[in-house]
């Protein structure tokens, strides 16, 4: 099962990656991780880190090479190590928008060509600080990687989180889970009436 997991940087993309291989590793799953951001160090360095603290292997490359070979090599070898699931990370510099988008297209078509349902959830972290912006971050995700379901991170402060409703209303797309904090179990599933009750005040 792969997982493309997408989302502007500063979101908790990574960590988001982290926290779910630590669930699936626990729920007896083999997991291999990708550091596709391959344009910033700390991203890579970070989803070593969870990768040891996970004992999940992960395919890294050279800072600035292309996203997509990575991709492709990393499927490659999770179907070679009989992975259960491959979660592949990606960049998100919206700063340069057309050229982002190229890439992302680029390691879904490699990924289509490998398996034809390949990637089978495509995963958008969406920060709960965020207001209106989170909007239009859904919306050319999902043009762009065809966006399939939600995690809603930064959940732990004052933030409720209530673009999400509107994010619902237009884009009808499932939410997983909710961040909540720093540590490793800090990833919950997400329930509506929960989140609902907790937007509106009510205990």
């Amino acid at each position: 099962h792969v997982i493309l997991a997408v989302g502007i940087n500063g979101t908790g993309k990574t960590t988001t990656i982290g926290k779910l291989a630590a669930k699936l590793t626990a729920g007896g799953l083999s997991v291999m991780l990708a550091a596709g951001d391959t344009f910033r160090a700390a991203a890579i360095e970070q989803l070593k880190i969870w990768g040891e603290r996970t004992r999940s292997p992960v395919i890294a490359t050279k800072l600035g090479a292309d996203a997509a070979g990575l991709a492709y090599d990393a499927f490659e070898k999770a179907k070679e190590a009989g992975s259960d699931v491959l979660i592949i990370d990606t960049a998100g510099r919206l700063q340069n928008k057309a050229e982002l988008m190229a890439e992302l297209e680029k390691i879904v078509r490699v990924l289509g060509k490998l398996d034809p349902e390949a990637p089978h959830t495509v995963l958008q972290t969406v920060d709960a600080t965020t207001g209106q912006n989170a909007l239009s971050q859904v919306e050319i995700f999902r043009n762009v990687a065809g966006v399939n379901g939600l995690v809603m991170t930064k959940l732990d402060g004052t933030a409720r989180g209530g673009i999400l409703v509107a994010i619902a209303a237009k884009h009808r797309l499932p939410v997983y889970f909710i961040g909540v904090g720093e540590q490793v179990d800090d990833l919950e599933p997400f329930s509506a009436s929960e989140f609902a009750r907790a937007i509106a005040g009510v205990a």
